[in-house]
């Protein structure tokens, strides 16, 4: 299964985030393949028996909020400190938005574990059924890219290039460290609790893996000069 990137190989927080966004990205891109290869078969089969279901949402539910964490935990509680203004804490402001963001993701990442669960006990899923799990997955999809897009766009890049200090950045380092430090385990989540990222993270079993999620990084690390800016 593939793990989020290693912290303790970057020397920059922005660079460690952005690089969790591009293996995210290769676990929606696939997401998307496996919908649509459901899609085009006309029936639940591909989905029973491709193993990369399993290791896909194990991903999504265990790990991905994992990477949200670091982020509500350690880099939006600085970025709110650098900007103090009132209206920031409207609503429609980045960071607010961006948090009901990720409430949302996890909601329908678990709905959607739900259903394939479903997938697999039951002995036949109808046409509508099946369209209902793919449609659910395309959703998802669409949500995580427009989510990562609005973080890429509107947080990493003011925060690289506007707001972060050397301090700040070292600050966010270790706060992001020692949330993976933390070793994250428990059996099984009840599946009517949303996997909510800042009311206590608890991953959900999917593959029968018991390893943490955080572990050799699949991403490379921090191999640019530690002076050198992000683009």
């Amino acid at each position: 299964m593939p793990h989020l990137p290693d912290p303790n190989k970057y020397n920059d927080p922005i660079k460690f985030f952005r690089d969790s966004h591009a293996l995210i990205t290769t676990q929606i891109n696939l997401l998307e393949k496996l919908a649509q290869t459901a899609e085009a078969s006309g029936n639940m089969k591909s989905v029973r028996e491709d193993t990369r279901w399993a290791e896909l949402l194990d991903f999504l539910i265990n790990s991905a909020p994992r990477h949200e964490m670091d982020e509500e935990l350690a880099l939006f509680p600085i970025v709110l400190e650098k900007i103090p203004h009132v209206g920031f804490q409207h609503g429609e402001t980045p960071i607010r938005f961006i948090h009901e963001q990720h409430e949302i993701i996890q909601r329908r990442t678990n709905d959607l574990i739900i259903f394939w669960k479903k997938t697999l006990d039951k002995p036949e899923i109808s046409d509508a059924e099946a369209a209902q799990f793919i449609a659910g997955a395309k959703e998802l999809v669409a949500i995580f890219r427009d989510h990562m897009r609005h973080e890429n766009e509107l947080i990493y890049t003011t925060a690289n290039d506007d707001l972060l200090s050397p301090v700040d950045r070292q600050k966010i380092l270790e706060m992001i460290r020692e949330n993976n430090s933390k070793e994250v385990m428990s059996d099984f989540l009840e599946y009517d609790q949303p996997t909510y990222s800042l009311t206590g993270y608890k991953p959900v079993i999917v593959t029968g893996n018991s390893e943490d999620a955080v572990s050799d990084a699949t991403v490379d690390g921090d191999g640019e000069d530690e002076g050198e800016e992000e683009e």
